[in-house]
This record gives C-alpha cells, structure tokens and sequence, in this order.
C-alpha cells in the first residue's frame, strides 16, 4: 500500500514539473528553439529569478528521482548561471535536497526508503552518532558516492541533523566548485580552466580507495 501511494505521488509530481517545463517552452519558443550558449546565458539573465527558483526545485524532488544525476545538473548550473552563482545555487540545492532525504528517511522509515531508491542502499556504521561528521565528511568528498541515497542511509542512522548537514555541505564544496568551472567552460575543453577541475575530480575518484575501501575492510 505505501509503496503504491508512493508511485502516485512520483506520477503526480512528475506530471506536475512536466506540465511546468511544457508551460516555460510554449511561453519562450521563439526564444529556446534557436538557443546557443550566449543566448542562454541573456535568457537566464532575463529571467534570473525564475529560473534559480526552478533550479531550486528540482533539488527539492529530486530526491523522489534519484536517476537524476546530480554532476548533469551542477555542470549545467555553471553553464546557465555563471561559476559563481551556479556554485551557490548548487549548494543551497545540496542544502534542500540533503535535507529532504534525510529527514524522508527519518520521519517515514526503512521501508519507505526502500520503496524510493530499493532494498540496495549504502549501510552506515552503528557509531554515526559520535563520529558521523567524520565519517559522512570523508564519504563525501570523493566524488563517487550517489548524493541523495547516502543521505537516506544517514536518516536511517542516529547522526545528528546538524553534524550531517554540515558535514554534506562541507565534502561536497571542492566538486561543486569543480563543475560550475567545468559549466562555463564547456565549450574550450582544452583550456585550463576546463582541464584543472577534471584533474581535480581524477584526484578525487582515486583517492576514493584510500578513503571508502579500508572503512570496509575494517567493518568485515
């Protein structure tokens, strides 16, 4: 029964940002269907306001739609918004969409969780509640780990609210920095403003190993 009321309520807010998006199109057509990336950025600058607080809601369901990825979406910010704002913009995205999950896990349980993202979520350690900061921090900040399914396993722990957000918030600054570079340059992939983030990123998949894989052996 829940994970049938579940599925209505994806299919409803599923209709409901469709219907959003179609409404936007039809408005802007002559606009968005010969958009390049200069008029992009004179349309967003057009319609800032707008357009952030779309951005922003599509953190907010994004946890109901954990497919979506969430490097796609911080690129494009930096693309659409500018490095400096799209990195704000991410954040305070990273803000509502960790906060929602958590607190979806905490309030409506295992089973609910398992109903969003199934029965293969990441297992935290027993201890969240005293070295929580610690170890979400070091989980985050490898860019590896899906962000809104580590924040369901979060609510599903003891951790406290403020050591999770902070912590979240705090790992995920050097790759959200990354991808808003990586946004406004798209286009010079050979530039170093473009090469330095994927360096950066690289760094980060590879030290994932040392970070994530000894926390499991030592679990074992």
């Amino acid at each position: 029964m829940e994970r049938k009321k579940l599925n209505i309520l994806k299919f409803v807010i599923f209709i409901a940002l469709v219907g959003v998006c179609i409404f936007i199109l039809l408005e802007n057509w002559t606009t968005i269907s010969n958009l390049d990336t200069e008029k992009i950025s004179i349309f967003i600058k057009e319609h800032g306001l707008i357009a952030a607080i779309l951005y922003l809601i599509l953190f907010t369901i994004k946890p109901f739609f954990v497919v979506i990825p969430t490097n796609v979406i911080a690129i494009a910010s930096g693309m659409m918004f500018g490095p400096i704002k799209g990195f704000l913009l991410t954040m305070a995205g990273f803000f509502i969409s960790g906060t929602v999950a958590f607190y979806i896990a905490r309030l409506l349980g295992r089973g609910f969780v398992e109903g969003i993202i199934g029965k293969k979520f990441i297992k935290l350690e027993d201890n969240m509640e005293k070295n929580g900061f610690k170890i979400l921090f070091l989980l985050r900040l490898p860019p590896i780990l899906p962000f809104d399914p580590l924040s369901y396993a979060c609510g599903l722990t003891k951790i406290k609210y403020k050591d999770f957000i902070l912590a979240s918030l705090l790992g995920v600054v050097p790759e959200t920095m990354c991808y808003s570079v990586l946004g406004k340059s798209f286009k010079n992939p050979l530039s170093v403003e473009f090469l330095l983030p994927i360096g950066i990123l690289l760094i980060g998949v590879i030290s994932s190993k040392f970070l994530i894989k000894p926390k499991k052996q030592s679990e074992a």
